[in-house]
C-alpha cells in the first residue's frame, strides 16, 4: 500500500459506522476510498460482494474500479463499482423488470417534453432554447423530491410549467419509460413503500462508500440513507467548497446537515494539496472564505517548491526555460479582443518553453465565451480542444430579427425578411397589407390609405426612415440604434412580461451579437460574417473531434472539475460573466465563488 499522511490513515483504517471525509482538491480522495475498500477486505474481513462505491460518472467509477484492481492485484473481485443512476436501476430491474430498452433516449426525451409543451399554445421565441431550461428544471423538482404544484418555474408561468410536467411524465408512462431523473424517484418511491425489497438491499450491501457527495441531490441522500440503515456503515468523502451543480439541486447544506442525521459520525480533513503551490491554495481559500455557510479548512501544499504532480515537475521544466513562479497572475486587458489576443500569445509563449498545449487549459463561466479564444487559437494553428460544443448565437431568435433589420437596410425587399421584423416592436402591420412578394413602402401606405386608417401611415413612414438610416450607420452602430431607437428592447422586455420570464438572457444575447460587430465597417461585412460564422463552427468541432489528439484544453468551470493542469487561463473575471449577472441571491452568489474556486485550484 502507497504511503499515506496522518489524515488518510485515519480515513483508510476506519471500519464501522458513519464517517466525513472533507477532500479539498488534490488531497487523495480516491487514493483513500480504494484503499479503505482494500483495507475493509483484507483487514477487517468485510465480503468484496457488501461493498458498495458510488460516484456519479461511469468514468469516475471506471477510473476507481481500475486503481483499485491495480492496487489488489486483481484479487479482490466482487465490490460494486457504480453511479447512482446504475446502481438504482439496478435495484429497479429486479423489482420492476425494466429493461435498458426502457430508459428514455435524449432525443425521445426531448421530443416528449416538446409535445407537452405543444398542448399548452405557450408561444416561445427560441423553442430550442426553452427546451433545455424546461428539462433542466424538470430535473431538479424529480430529484429535489419537489411537488410540482409547490413549485415556481424561471422558465414560464407557473401552470404552464406545471402543464407541461405534467404532459411529460404521463407520455413517459405511455411509453413505459423512464428517464434517470425517474430512476432515483421510483428507487425513493419502491423503498420507502416495500420494507421487504429494501431491506434485501440493505444485506446485500452493508458497506456503502459515496465519492463527490457534495454533488448528490436530496432524493439521492436519501436512498443511500435508507440502504445504508440500520448499520449505517455509510462513508462520504467530498468537498462543500466544490458544490457546483445547484442546477441539479445539488446544495453544500445536504453535506453540512450530515453530522446532524449522523450525530455518531467521525470526520477527518484531508488538509494536504498535492496539486497545487502554496501561493495558489492561499489566493482560493481566500475567496472561499467569504462564504459563510461551509465547513472551514486550513489546505496546505504537500510540497512548496513543485505546483503540479506531472510526469515532468515544475522543476525540471524550470532547468529548460524561463516559467513564470507558480501562483495566480492577474492581467488587465481593454477588451475581449486583446483578452483573447495576450492569452494566445501567453500559450504560444508557453509551448516555446517546452509545455505540451495539453498541459495547458482555458476555463471559461459560460460555452458562449469560448469562440473568440477558440478562433484565434485556430488562426495561431494551436491545437485544441473542447468539451462542450459552442452554441451558434446567430440561430437565435434574436440574431434573426436583427439580421432582417440590416438585410433590409442593404436593400432586400423581400416579403419574408419584412415580416420576420414588421411588428417587432408592434406596429400593428397587418399580412393583409402584403399582397407582393417584394415589399414596397408606398404599397403598404396605399393600403392604409384606403381602410381609412390614417394612424397608421405615421407607423409606416417612421419605418422607413429607420431603414434608411441603418444604410448609412456601421454595423455596431446599427444594431445599437435598433435597440434603443428603434425599441427593440422594450419589444423584449414586453415579451417576457407577457411570458411571464425574465429578459435577461435575452438581453445578453443582444450584447454578444452587438460585441460581434466590433470593428467592422459595413453591414454587408457583418452579414457576411454571420453568413461564414456555421461553417467555422463546423471547421473548429471537426478539428477537435479526435480525443486522440492533444491540444489546449477550452472548457467550461463546470467541465473542468477534478481535473488538473500545468497552466490555467481564466478570462472575463468581470461582474456579470463571474460572478453571473443571473447569480442575485446570496446562496448564488456562494456557488460562484465555490465555481472560481474549483477553477483556481486545479
Amino acid at each position: 500500500m502507497q504511503q499515506s499522511n496522518e489524515a488518510q490513515f485515519e480515513a483508510i483504517h476506519h471500519v464501522d459506522g458513519p464517517m466525513m471525509v472533507l477532500a479539498g482538491p488534490g488531497a487523495g480522495k480516491t487514493f483513500v476510498i480504494t484503499n479503505r475498500v482494500a483495507h475493509l477486505i483484507t483487514e477487517a474481513k468485510v465480503p468484496p460482494e457488501e461493498i458498495l462505491v458510488v460516484t456519479f460518472s461511469r468514468a469516475a467509477a471506471n477510473e476507481m474500479k481500475e486503481r483499485f484492481d491495480i492496487l489488489t492485484d486483481h484479487r479482490c473481485r466482487g465490490v460494486r463499482f457504480g453511479t447512482f443512476h446504475s446502481v438504482f436501476f439496478e435495484i429497479l430491474k429486479k423489482a420492476y423488470h425494466y429493461e435498458a430498452k426502457d430508459i428514455v433516449t435524449e432525443g425521445l426525451k426531448f421530443r416528449l417534453i416538446a409535445e407537452a409543451l405543444n398542448d399548452t399554445g405557450f408561444e416561445v421565441e427560441d423553442k430550442q432554447e426553452f427546451l433545455e431550461s424546461l428539462e433542466k428544471e424538470i430535473s431538479r423538482v424529480k430529484g429535489d423530491g419537489i411537488d410540482v404544484e409547490n413549485y415556481y418555474s424561471a422558465s414560464c408561468p407557473e401552470q404552464v410549467f406545471r402543464d407541461i410536467f405534467n404532459g411529460y411524465t404521463q407520455r413517459l408512462i405511455r411509453h413505459r419509460a423512464l428517464d434517470f431523473d425517474d430512476m432515483v424517484v421510483y428507487t425513493y418511491e419502491l423503498l420507502t413503500k416495500r420494507n421487504d425489497i429494501k431491506k434485501s438491499w440493505q444485506e446485500r450491501f452493508k458497506y456503502i462508500l459515496i465519492d463527490e457527495f457534495q454533488d448528490i441531490n436530496r432524493l439521492q441522500y436519501e436512498n443511500i440513507r435508507m440502504l445504508a440503515e440500520p448499520e449505517n456503515n455509510i462513508f462520504i468523502v467530498g468537498d462543500d467548497d466544490q458544490s457546483i451543480y445547484g442546477f441539479r439541486g445539488a446544495r453544500p447544506d445536504i453535506m453540512l446537515s450530515f453530522p446532524e442525521q449522523y450525530p455518531e459520525a467521525k470526520t477527518v480533513k484531508l488538509r494536504i494539496n498535492y496539486r497545487c503551490s502554496t501561493p495558489i491554495l492561499k489566493a482560493a481559500g481566500m475567496l472561499i472564505d467569504h462564504n459563510s455557510k461551509r465547513y472551514k479548512k486550513e489546505i496546505e501544499a504537500a510540497d512548496n517548491d513543485k505546483s503540479h504532480l506531472f510526469g515532468k515537475t515544475r522543476d525540471d521544466m524550470d532547468a529548460q526555460s524561463q516559467l513564470p513562479p507558480s501562483g495566480c497572475h492577474i492581467k488587465y486587458y481593454t477588451d475581449l479582443s486583446s483578452e483573447a489576443e495576450g492569452i494566445c500569445e501567453q500559450i504560444s509563449s508557453y509551448m516555446v518553453s517546452g509545455v505540451e498545449p495539453g498541459r495547458m487549459a482555458v476555463l471559461f463561466r459560460t460555452n458562449n465565451q469560448m469562440r473568440m479564444i477558440a478562433g484565434k487559437l485556430m488562426d495561431r494553428g494551436i491545437p485544441f480542444r473542447m468539451k462542450e460544443a459552442i452554441p451558434n448565437i446567430f440561430k437565435s431568435f434574436i440574431a434573426k430579427d436583427l439580421i432582417a433589420y440590416l438585410q433590409m437596410a442593404c436593400g432586400d425587399d423581400s416579403r419574408e425578411t419584412f415580416l420576420q421584423i414588421m411588428n417587432r416592436p408592434l406596429r400593428y402591420i397587418s399580412r393583409k397589407a402584403l399582397d407582393k412578394p417584394e415589399i414596397d413602402f408606398r404599397d403598404i401606405r396605399d393600403y392604409y390609405m384606403r381602410q381609412k386608417q390614417h394612424w397608421m401611415i405615421e407607423r409606416i413612414q417612421n419605418f422607413e426612415k429607420d431603414i434608411a438610416s441603418l444604410r448609412k450607420m456601421t454595423p455596431l452602430t446599427a444594431i445599437h440604434y435598433i435597440r434603443k431607437q428603434i425599441g427593440y428592447e422594450d419589444f423584449l422586455k414586453d415579451r417576457a412580461a407577457e411570458r411571464g420570464v425574465k429578459p435577461d438572457d435575452w438581453f445578453e444575447t443582444l450584447e454578444e451579437i452587438e460585441e460581434s460587430a466590433t470593428g467592422m465597417t459595413s453591414i454587408r461585412e457583418w452579414l457576411e460574417y454571420v453568413e461564414n460564422y456555421e461553417e467555422e463552427l463546423k471547421k473548429l468541432r471537426d478539428e477537435n473531434r479526435d480525443d486522440e489528439v492533444e491540444g489546449v484544453e477550452l472548457m467550461t468551470m463546470h467541465g473542468a472539475k477534478g481535473l488538473e493542469f500545468m497552466f490555467v487561463f481564466i478570462p472575463t473575471l468581470n461582474e456579470g460573466v463571474s460572478p453571473y449577472r443571473k447569480a442575485t441571491l446570496p446562496a448564488e452568489i456562494e456557488e460562484e465563488r465555490r465555481m472560481l474556486y474549483v477553477a483556481r485550484d486545479l
